[in-house]
């Protein structure tokens, strides 16, 4: 308890002392993770994705793993290239393209060396404790589009982790808006009214070569009796 409440003291300073134009409500930590720990939380990450998949899709990611040497060392390494899974064109509401995503009840800390003490450092950092994990993998052409996160099926926060290629967060109100930039290993945490008057995307950036990503997204729940019956 006592590292927990270190822990978000000092990630508390140190947002605080980082001045920027960002409206209240949103907080950033560009260097949240190390790139060790980015290695293992993305490995983590896409075992659990590849686990959804189908038989095939998996057979092919080994074949081609068993004839290649990946560059480890990097994240962009550690991603297979975009034809080796299987990415959804459209999401049910047309707001992500060219996606994977899953909504997850567990992660492999028994499996992965090095797991728990990362996934400690951050769900210490949630406002509250009852929490849904989401994981959204998007492929090097994938994009989001502008949106609010579902009010009926989420609470007041959202906490975002970036891994992979650096992308541009845009936060547009009906009267401002500003743009973030999500290097790798970053966090960032949207509430109150950032999280329910702020539409966020994407940015779609055509003037460079772009690469896969993923997200992990946590929110909190809302109370049983709040949350919404449909999608």
């Amino acid at each position: 308890m006592y590292a927990t409440n270190c822990l978000r003291q000092l990630l508390s300073n140190a947002w605080s002392t980082r001045k920027n134009s960002y409206p209240q409500g949103f907080s950033l930590f560009k260097e949240f993770l190390s790139l060790k720990e980015q290695q293992v939380l993305l490995t983590s990450s896409l075992r659990k994705l590849d686990d959804t998949e189908s038989r095939r899709a998996r057979r092919r990611r080994k074949l081609h793993s068993a004839k290649t040497t990946a560059n480890l060392t990097s994240l962009e390494g550690i991603f297979l290239p975009d034809e080796f899974y299987e990415f959804q064109e459209g999401h049910y509401d047309g707001v992500i393209h060219h996606y994977r995503e899953i909504h997850l009840s567990s992660w492999p800390e028994d499996e992965i060396e090095g797991l728990s003490p990362i996934l400690e450092r951050i769900y210490a950092l949630c406002p509250t404790k009852d929490v849904q994990t989401h994981l959204l993998h998007l492929a090097s052409y994938g994009r989001i589009l502008p949106h609010i996160d579902n009010v009926s099926a989420s609470g007041s926060w959202i906490m975002g982790i970036s891994l992979g290629d650096e992308r541009a967060l845009r936060m547009e109100s009906v009267d401002s808006s500003f743009d973030v930039m999500l290097p790798s290993g970053s966090l960032y945490l949207q509430r109150d009214e950032v999280r329910y008057k702020f539409k966020h995307s994407i940015v779609a950036d055509t003037s460079r070569h772009r690469t896969q990503r993923l997200s992990i997204m946590i929110r909190d729940r809302l109370p049983l009796g709040n949350r919404s019956t449909g999608q």
